[in-house]
Order: structure tokens, then sequence, then C-alpha cells
């Protein structure tokens, strides 16, 4: 009788088509939370040993060696991962749609809170660890939620909703915007760092000269060296370069609930107005950090978001309404 191997031929899982080496997938990394976002990757290869349910694979965005620009191989368990969704076609949204919204990087669980008069929609996170709470996404961004359990998506995907070729939508919008953003030496423009979370600041830079790979070697101009002989440079791609923010008028005195920029440590951070100092020229100012501050007018901008390749101002026929959402999660969550 032949010696059995270590494994019978029928115990070695087989495999879904999904977790093929190669095959296109979304994950929910752990160390996100349990409603933290959903991640592109790639498979590589089923982990060893092959009955650990666990997965060798790569972000297609996440983790990015800023000197090689290489991703590390990353382990996950089964549990963490499920396909990528066929595209889509964009779709008319009602209010209360529970939807996924792309939002650095990841989609975000959430619901549709109305649909605005430009065709975009009001959506809410659902997660507690991303500020604000309520934000503008066009279509292209949203898709309706779904979970996948026991190998099928509830609710089901519907052959009308998936898109064919010619009109398929843009899988990562910012990614492919930020692709198309080429910046000459000496261009002015504004970087953050990944170690600064989801509500990262942005600081004052200058294009140094293009290292290839679409990064750049930029030099700071607000963060000196220690020894204060200079300004530090470093290697940054362009998911973390925008262009300087063009100059807006200034109003002479900030009201409750304006969205401003905020310039602390050296970058400008994101918050909002929620007490107007007796003085008029000093206001407490809550960062998307989620700390409250005071800050001089002088150190404070008109807040302007970088979105598919044009800056846009707040809306104002919902300022004041989408703000009103901010401020009771501020003081009621």
């Amino acid at each position: 009788m032949s010696k059995r191997s270590k494994y019978d031929l029928d115990s070695i899982p087989q495999d879904p088509p999904y977790l093929q080496p190669g095959a296109l997938v979304e994950i929910q990394p752990p160390e996100f939370g349990y409603e933290g976002p959903w991640h592109t990757a790639t498979i590589v290869q089923r982990a060893t040993p092959i009955h650990s349910n666990r997965f060798v694979v790569r972000f297609t965005h996440l983790f990015q060696d800023e000197k090689t620009g290489n991703r590390p191989l990353r382990m996950f368990n089964l549990s963490d991962i499920r396909p990528h969704p066929p595209p889509q076609r964009p779709r008319k949204f009602k209010n209360g749609d529970h939807a996924d919204a792309y939002h650095n990087n990841g989609w975000w669980d959430g619901a549709i809170v109305q649909e605005l008069k430009n065709g975009n929609y009001l959506f809410r996170f659902n997660s507690d660890n991303q500020w604000p709470k309520f934000v503008e996404f066009g279509v292209n961004k949203l898709r309706l939620h779904r979970t996948w359990f026991n190998g099928h998506w509830i609710p089901p995907l519907e052959a009308s909703e998936i898109a064919v070729e010619e009109v398929q939508r843009e899988e990562e919008p910012t990614k492919k915007t930020m692709e198309m953003e080429e910046y000459n030496e000496r261009a002015l423009v504004e970087v953050a760092n990944d170690e600064d979370g989801p509500n990262r600041a942005w600081y004052a830079a200058i294009i140094v000269t293009p290292v290839g790979n679409k990064r750049y070697l930029i030099q700071y101009t607000t963060m000196r060296t220690d020894d204060n002989s200079g300004f530090f440079g470093k290697v940054m791609d362009t998911l973390h370069i925008r262009p300087r923010p063009p100059d807006i008028e200034v109003p002479d005195q900030f009201v409750m609930l304006d969205q401003v920029d905020a310039f602390y440590k050296g970058g400008w951070w994101k918050g909002v107005i929620i007490k107007v100092l007796s003085d008029d020229s000093k206001y407490h100012v809550y960062l998307a950090t989620h700390e409250e501050m005071e800050f001089k007018h002088s150190e404070l901008r008109l807040h302007q978001d970088w979105i598919d390749g044009k800056w846009t101002k707040p809306s104002p026929g919902v300022h004041l309404q989408t703000l009103s959402y901010i401020y009771i999660y501020i003081y009621h969550v």
C-alpha cells in the first residue's frame, strides 16, 4: 500500500474564482475597525498552511513605500475578504438609501441624506471614526450598499445594474483623477502626510523635481529642519499632493458654523467655527481631529475642497443645512 500524502487531494480547499491569484477583491482591514472602509486589493496566493483560510494580498492604494513605490504583501483571514463588485451603472438614489461612498481610497458605509440641486448627494457616514459626518458626493462615487453572505450579494445584483464596458464608470475616481495630475518644477502645492490619518493637515510646499512613477521630490515651505538650516524635503506621490488653493476673499468676520482651515503647527487643518469670541478677532474652532482650539482671524481661511481636479467651495444652497448636521453631531453624539 502506498503511503498517503500529508493531505488527501480531495481535502485540499478548492478556492472560488474570486480567491484565485490575480483576482481583484475588497478587504476590510481589522485594524480600521468593524465600521472601517473596504479597500481594493489583489489576491497573490493562499497562505500556508493551506487550511488556515488566510490569503496573501497586495493593496492597490494603501501602504505604498514612499522610496520604492512598491506596496508590501499583507495577509488576511477569509472573513476580511469579499469579491470586488462588478462595475455598476450610475443610479438615482432616494433619501434614506443604504449606500457606500468612495472616500480616502476606500468604500465607506452610510446613507443618502438628500439629493442636492446640483445633482450630487449629501451622504452620512455610519462610522464614528469618520469626520465630518456629512459629505457631498457625485453619483460616480456612490453605490448601493451590499453585503457578501454565504457566497452571494445581499441584495442581489440585477443584470440591469451592471455596466457594460462602453459605459463602465470609474471604480476609483479619486485615484484616476490624481494620476492625471502632473506638476512642473517650482510649482506651488500642498502636501499631506499618511501618518496624520484621514483628518490630516495640508502643508505648503514646492515641487523640486519629478522622480518617476508619479512621485515628486517636494520641499516644505513652513517646516524647517531641526538645526534650522533649511526646510524639510520629502518624496511624495500624487495621492498626497494637490495644487495650492486659489486665494479667495476672507470675510471681515467669520460666523458660527463657517467651514474653515486653521493654521496650526505649519499646516492647514479642516474645522468648523463653533464660537465667536467677544473681540470678534478670535474664534473657537472644532477641528476634524475632534479637538477644540482657539485661533486668531489671521490664522483662518475659508475651506475649499479639491474634487475631480477642481477647487470647490461649500455650496451656498446647502451650506447651513450641511453644517447644522455637523453641529448636532458635535454636541449630541
